[in-house]
C-alpha cells in the first residue's frame, strides 16, 4: 500500500482545506523566517556601522557616558558639556589618528523634534559613509541637511530653508546621500554657529576620535581619562548599548512569533483533526482490506507534514521575497536603526525555521493520527 500516494490524493481531494491549512503555515513561516533573519541582521548592522564610522572611541562628561551614547546615536541633548578647549588636548594625545568635536542638540516647535548637529571639520573624516551633494559649509550661515530633512522640506543645494522651531534660515551647500540611518534625521552647522544658536558657548556634547591602531584602545583610553571631566565611552560599548535599548523590542517580536506559531499549530491541528472524524467510514475500509493502525496512523501524519512542507516552502519563498519591504516596513518600530540592512536572510534562518514548522506539524498530526488508527473496521460495515 502506497500511504503516501493516498495521503496527497486525500489533500488534491479537499483542495479548498489544504490551501487555507497551507497558508496559515505559510503565514507562521513567514513571521518565524523574519525574526530570525532580523534578529541577526540587526546585530550585524548595527557592529558594521559602528565599526564602519571611523570612530573608535567617543569622549562624554564623566558620570553619564551610557546617556551620551544613546543621545550622541538618537540625538537630544544631555544636561552635562564637554569644554572645547578639551579637543586639541585630545588631538595631541599619542596614538589619536583624529579627532573631531561636536554638539548635538533639539529645538522643538508645533510638537515636531528638530535635530542639529554642529562638527568641526574632523568629524567628516570620522564618517567614511557620508556622501556629499554640493558642498560643506561656506560660513556660518550656511547648512547641509540629512536626506530625510532635504525630503521633508522639500530643499535642495542652492536654497533657502527656513527653520522655525530655532527662528532662522540657512543656506543649504550640501544635502548628504541617504545613510538609511539616524545621520539622515539632522540639520548639520558648523559647531560655532550651533554653539551660538543653542547658548552653549565653547561646549561639545562629544569628541569622536579615531585611532591609528585599534590595539592601542586601552592605553589611549587610559591617557584620555586623565584629563578632567573626560569619561571614554568604546563604540563597542555603544553598540552593547544600544542592543540593550532594542532588547524590548526584539522580545516583543519573539512573543508575537510564539504566538502566531501557537495559533498556527492549533489551526493545523483542529482542521486534520475534523477531516478524521469526516473520514471514519474511509479508515474503516482501510482497516477491512488489511490496513493496519501504523499504517493509516503514518498516512494521516504525512498528511501534516505535506501540508506544513508546502507551508513553509511558500512562506520561505514570500518571505525571502518580501525581506526588503519587511525591512523597510520595521525601520518605522525599532528604537535605533543602523544604515545597513535589518533582514538579512541565511542558512541557519532557513534551516530553523524549516525545523520549527515541520515539527509543528508533526506535533499537530500525532493525535488526530490515533484517532484515524484507532477506527475498527466495523466502522466501514455501520455505515451500510
Amino acid at each position: 500500500m502506497r500511504l503516501h500516494t493516498l495521503a496527497l490524493k486525500n489533500l488534491r481531494r479537499h483542495r479548498v482545506r489544504s490551501i487555507l491549512t497551507v497558508a496559515g503555515i505559510a503565514i507562521s513561516a513567514i513571521t518565524l523566517f523574519s525574526i530570525l533573519s532580523f534578529n541577526s541582521g540587526y546585530d550585524r548592522a548595527l557592529k558594521e556601522e559602528i565599526s564602519g564610522s571611523g570612530i573608535h572611541i567617543y569622549v562624554s562628561r564623566e558620570g553619564c557616558p551610557l546617556e551620551a551614547a544613546s543621545l550622541i546615536i538618537h540625538g537630544g541633548e544631555i544636561p552635562e558639556y564637554l569644554d572645547e578647549g578639551l579637543l586639541p588636548q585630545v588631538q595631541s594625545i599619542s596614538g589619536v589618528r583624529a579627532a573631531g568635536g561636536m554638539l548635538i542638540a533639539t529645538a522643538i516647535t508645533g510638537g515636531m523634534a528638530d535635530l542639529f548637529y554642529g562638527i568641526t571639520p574632523e568629524v567628516r573624516s570620522l564618517k567614511p559613509n557620508w556622501r556629499l551633494k554640493g558642498q560643506w559649509f561656506q560660513d556660518g550661515g550656511s547648512a547641509v541637511l540629512g536626506a530625510k530633512v532635504a525630503a521633508k522640506m522639500k530643499k535642495g543645494v542652492g536654497d533657502t530653508v527656513e527653520v522655525p522651531s530655532v527662528g532662522r534660515s540657512f543656506k543649504v551647500t550640501g544635502v548628504l546621500e541617504p545613510t538609511n540611518g539616524e545621520d539622515d534625521g539632522f540639520y548639520y552647522l558648523p559647531l560655532a554657529t550651533a554653539q551660538e544658536l543653542f547658548g552653549k558657548p565653547a561646549k561639545l556634547t562629544a569628541v569622536g576620535i579615531q585611532l591609528d591602531d585599534v590595539t592601542t584602545l586601552a592605553q589611549v583610553r587610559r591617557d584620555i581619562e586623565k584629563l578632567p571631566g573626560a569619561y571614554v565611552v568604546p563604540a563597542e560599548d555603544m553598540s552593547n548599548r544600544v542592543l540593550e535599548i532594542v532588547g524590548g523590542t526584539k522580545s516583543i517580536m519573539f512573543a508575537i512569533m510564539v504566538i502566531v506559531l501557537v495559533v498556527a499549530g492549533l489551526g493545523v491541528f483542529n482542521i486534520v483533526l475534523m477531516a478524521t472524524f469526516e473520514r471514519r467510514e474511509e479508515f474503516g475500509y482501510l482497516r477491512c482490506v488489511g490496513a493496519g493502525r501504523g499504517s493509516i496512523f503514518r498516512m494521516i501524519v504525512i498528511e501534516t507534514l505535506a501540508l506544513s512542507l508546502l507551508g513553509f516552502a511558500a512562506g520561505l519563498g514570500v518571505g525571502w521575497a518580501a525581506s526588503s519591504g519587511i525591512d523597510r516596513w520595521i525601520r518605522h518600530f525599532v528604537a535605533y536603526v543602523p544604515s545597513g540592512r535589518l533582514i538579512r536572510p541565511d542558512l541557519w534562518s532557513v534551516l530553523i525555521t524549516a525545523g520549527v514548522v515541520l515539527a509543528l506539524g508533526l506535533l499537530a498530526g500525532l493525535y488526530p493520527g490515533y484517532r484515524a488508527s484507532s477506527v475498527p473496521p466495523m466502522e466501514a460495515i455501520r455505515s451500510e
